[in-house]
C-alpha cells in the first residue's frame, strides 16, 4: 500500500534572484511612464518668450506649469487665452408637430463649466499639447471653424471671482484696493532695469513680488473705468490678471481686455526652472 505524500514548501524551486541591473531597468521604465502620464496630463515644462513678466520671468526662461484651474489664489501667476470664449449657439427654433411632446431646449453652457475648455510673456500653446484638446472643445461646444489662439499669456492674479475691487484709489498700486485693502507696494532699490525703468514691489497676502512699474498713466479700458476720477467700486466677475511688466503687458492683460473667465485660464505656472544667469537676481517670485 502506497501513500502520497504532500509536497513540502521546501520542494519547490527558489525562483530566481534579480540582480540590481535587472531591477534598475525596471525602476527606469516604470518611473519613464509615470513621468510620460503625468507630463501629459497634468504637468509640463514650458518656454516663455517675451519680457511681458520681466524682471520675475525672463524671454528664454523654462517654468513647471500645472493644468487647471484649483486652488487659485491672489498673486498666483496663470497662462491664459486673451480671447475670450465664444458665446453659446442659439438653439434652433423647434416647430411642434400635431399629436407630438414639444422637445425640451438645449440648456445652456454655465461659465466655468468643463465644456469649455512678442511684447508680452508668451507661450506657444503646442507645448503644451492644446491642439487635440482644442479640436476636442470645439467639437463639444458646437463652434466649428474657430481658429486657435496662436499664443497664451502669461499674468499675475491680482483678484479673484467675488472680490469687491475698486479702481481709482491713489493709495494702491496701479490705483487698486481689493476687497477694501489698497494694494501695498514701495519703491526698489537701485536703478531699476537698463533703459531707466523704475522697479518697485508689491505685496499680496503673503506675496512679495518684483514689477516693472509703468511709464504711463495707469488706466482701465477693459473695464470700462475712466481713466480720471474715481474711486470706482465693483464686484469681480472673473480673474483681475497683471503682467509684472507694466508697459509690455498692458495690451492683453485685464487693463485691456477686462475681466478673465475661468475657461480662458490653462492652468498656473509654479515654478522658475531657470535662465540666464544674470537674470538670477531678478527672481523674488
Amino acid at each position: 500500500m502506497f501513500f502520497r505524500r504532500e509536497p513540502e514548501p521546501d520542494d519547490y524551486p527558489a525562483p530566481p534572484d534579480r540582480t540590481w541591473p535587472t531591477r534598475l531597468a525596471w525602476c527606469v521604465l516604470v518611473g519613464g511612464a509615470a513621468l510620460l502620464v503625468l507630463r501629459c496630463s497634468f504637468a509640463t515644462v514650458v518656454e516663455i518668450h517675451g519680457d511681458g513678466m520681466a524682471p520675475n520671468l525672463r524671454s528664454g526662461d523654462h517654468v513647471l506649469f500645472v493644468r487647471g484651474t484649483w486652488g487659485l489664489d491672489r498673486g498666483d501667476l496663470v497662462v491664459y487665452d486673451p480671447t475670450p470664449p465664444p458665446p453659446p449657439p442659439e438653439p434652433a427654433p423647434v416647430q411642434e408637430q400635431p399629436g407630438t411632446k414639444p422637445v425640451p431646449e438645449a440648456r445652456p453652457r454655465v461659465p466655468g463649466s468643463r465644456d469649455r475648455l512678442r511684447n508680452t510673456a508668451v507661450v506657444d500653446p503646442k507645448e503644451l499639447g492644446l491642439d487635440d484638446e482644442w479640436e476636442k472643445v470645439q467639437r463639444r461646444s458646437g463652434v466649428a471653424g474657430r481658429p486657435p489662439p496662436r499664443s497664451l499669456r502669461v499674468a499675475r492674479i491680482l483678484a479673484v471671482p467675488g472680490d469687491n475691487v475698486t479702481f481709482g484709489d491713489a493709495r494702491g498700486a496701479l490705483g487698486l484696493a481689493i476687497n477694501g485693502e489698497p494694494l501695498a507696494h514701495k519703491p526698489g532699490e537701485g536703478p531699476g532695469e537698463p533703459g531707466g525703468r523704475p522697479t518697485s514691489f508689491e505685496i499680496i497676502g503673503d506675496r512679495r513680488y518684483q514689477v516693472l512699474a509703468s511709464t504711463a498713466t495707469d488706466a482701465w479700458p477693459g473695464m470700462g473705468v475712466p481713466a480720471d476720477g474715481g474711486p470706482y467700486e465693483m464686484p469681480a466677475d472673473g480673474y483681475l490678471l497683471v503682467a509684472d511688466n507694466r508697459d509690455e503687458g498692458a495690451c492683453c492683460d485685464s487693463r485691456a481686455i477686462g475681466w478673465v473667465e475661468s475657461d480662458q485660464i490653462r492652468g498656473e505656472i509654479v515654478l522658475r526652472l531657470g535662465g540666464a544667469p544674470e537674470d538670477e537676481q531678478n527672481d523674488k517670485r
